[in-house]
């Protein structure tokens, strides 16, 4: 492996393409950060269709990001900081890197469409920030975030598709009602939360989640894995939440108004979730929560290991 040190920003400026190769065919480059703690390591400023693959970048210094992405200036000609591409790419924080990936609303337009293949983030605070309301329209394939608090944190809409986010205090935050959010096949391993949206507010944003995995072995103190604080809709469709001994997780609605909440074969697989309701909150009445095909895990040595419930009991009443 070849070590290239870094010890002050790498700045592409109004660059339209690939930087210049940044791995010789066959071979696997390691950027080492040793720069200053404000400054992020590689800076895209009004500049498109980047690749980075088959990369590590390793901080031994803080920094705030490791790639930021921006958008500095308007009018006609700009080019818009987008379509960038990371491949094979792996990012060692190292507890150091305040952000892995951030998209920077500088000036918020068209600082969207960036896609992430197999990319590792490990150690870093939040590994993808999308900054604006104009940063939208990224997915994320087979990508892991680790050891973090955030492992992506969104102003807008996104997609996740495989990967896991694994030792987080939160797996996706949604900071501000934007465009839908889905996330499809991601598995979620000693994360408190798995879902923190935006809110209070009666503002809508559609999110779903698709076949996901949470392991609820780390779950927050207060038992809830998901909590919605903005009007949904949320649809939850198959996959698992909670297992075997592992703490039962639930679905807060902690809206102001009227919240939306679809579960449409979805399981609950810690041992007794069917003596609970999967979602709780303070107004029930302003809760709209529908489910059809949900399996609850019974007891350990039950003679029947699951059992179904009618979506009339599928709410509880929280205290303010």
């Amino acid at each position: 492996m070849n070590d290239i040190v870094i010890r002050d920003t790498v700045v592409m400026r109004d660059e339209d393409g690939p930087p210049r190769r940044v791995s010789p065919a066959g071979t696997r480059l390691r950027y080492v950060w040793r720069g200053r703690a404000d400054r992020p390591v590689f800076l895209m400023q009004n500049s498109r269709d980047s690749v980075w693959e088959h990369i590590d970048v390793v901080c031994e210094t803080p920094c705030e990001a490791v790639f930021v992405v921006e958008r500095t200036r308007r009018g006609g000609g700009v080019i818009p900081s987008t379509m960038h591409q990371y491949r094979d790419v792996r990012i060692y924080g190292n507890k150091l890197a305040v952000r892995g990936v951030w998209h920077r609303s500088t000036v918020d337009e068209n600082n969207e469409h960036a896609r992430f293949d197999s990319v590792s983030v490990y150690g870093c605070t939040v590994p993808w920030v999308f900054q604006g309301q104009q940063s939208k329209e990224h997915l994320l394939t087979h990508c892991r975030a680790e050891s973090c608090r955030v492992a992506v944190q969104s102003e807008s809409g996104f997609q996740w598709i495989g990967g896991t986010a694994a030792v987080c205090e939160i797996g996706v935050e949604l900071t501000r009602a934007g465009d839908p959010v889905t996330l499809q096949g991601v598995g979620f391993e000693a994360c408190q939360r798995l879902l923190l949206t935006s809110g209070p507010t009666t503002a809508a944003q559609p999110v779903a989640l698709i076949n996901c995995r949470y392991e609820a072995d780390q779950l927050h103190r207060d038992g809830h894995a998901i909590v919605l604080r903005h009007a949904g809709p949320l649809v939850i469709v198959g996959g698992r939440y909670g297992g075997g001994k592992q703490a039962i997780p639930r679905i807060a609605l902690l809206g102001v108004g009227e919240q939306t909440l679809s579960l449409t074969g979805v399981t609950f697989g810690s041992f007794g979730a069917h003596r609970v309701s999967p979602v709780v909150t303070r107004h029930i009445e302003q809760a709209n929560v529908s489910g059809s095909g949900v399996v609850y895990q019974r007891l350990a040595g039950d003679a029947t290991n699951t059992q179904g419930m009618r979506a009339t009991t599928m709410v509880q009443r929280i205290q303010p």
